[in-house]
C-alpha cells in the first residue's frame, strides 16, 4: 500500500454471489485476510435482505478484485463504490415491536404463558415491549412482555 493511501478513507464494494452463498463468501474473504494479514479489506457486511450481495468495506478495489478472483461463489464485483448512507440501514437493528400494531393477534412464544394466543392493546416502542391480554383468561389481565417473546398470527385488519 502506497504512502498516499494511507490517508485515503476505506470505500465500500459490492460483491455479486451466488445466492444463499452470502455467508460462506464472506467466511472465505474472512479467512484470506487472517491468512496473508491483509490491510486493505476493513470490514465485511452480509445482510439477509440483499440475498445474492457481500458489501466489503476496502482501500483497493484492484486488489479487492484480484483476491475474489479464485473465490468460490463469487460472481464478480459491481463497478464503483456504494456510499454508507445506502447501508445505514442495515447496520441498525431492527426493533423487536417496529412491524407490531395494537389490535394484532399474537402467540407467545416464550415464558410461563409459551403457546397461549393474545391480542395486542399497546407498544411502548422505547422499551421494545407489547402489552397483550391473553384470550384464554377468563378475567382479561394485561400482561406486559418484550417484543420478541411473541410472534404475529394475524394482523389488524385495516378500517
Amino acid at each position: 500500500m502506497g504512502e498516499d493511501e494511507l490517508f485515503e478513507k476505506p470505500k465500500i464494494f459490492s460483491i455479486k454471489t451466488q445466492i444463499g452463498k452470502e455467508q460462506n463468501v464472506a467466511e472465505l474473504i474472512r479467512s484470506r485476510v487472517k491468512k496473508t494479514s491483509d490491510k486493505n479489506i476493513v470490514s465485511i457486511l452480509v445482510t439477509p435482505e440483499l440475498r445474492g450481495y457481500v458489501f466489503i468495506e476496502a482501500y483497493n478495489a484492484d486488489q479487492l478484485r484480484k483476491m475474489i478472483r479464485t473465490l468460490s461463489y463469487v460472481r464478480g464485483m459491481l463497478d464503483g463504490d456504494i456510499p454508507l448512507k445506502e447501508l445505514e440501514s442495515f447496520l441498525t437493528p431492527a426493533s423487536a415491536v417496529e412491524k407490531m400494531k395494537e389490535g394484532d393477534i399474537v402467540e407467545m412464544i416464550s415464558g410461563p404463558f409459551r403457546g397461549e394466543m393474545a391480542k395486542i392493546i399497546h407498544i411502548d416502542d422505547a422499551k421494545e415491549e407489547i402489552t397483550v391480554e391473553l384470550f384464554d383468561s377468563v378475567v382479561p389481565i394485561p400482561i406486559t412482555v418484550k417484543g420478541d417473546q411473541v410472534r404475529v398470527i394475524r394482523k389488524r385488519e385495516e378500517e
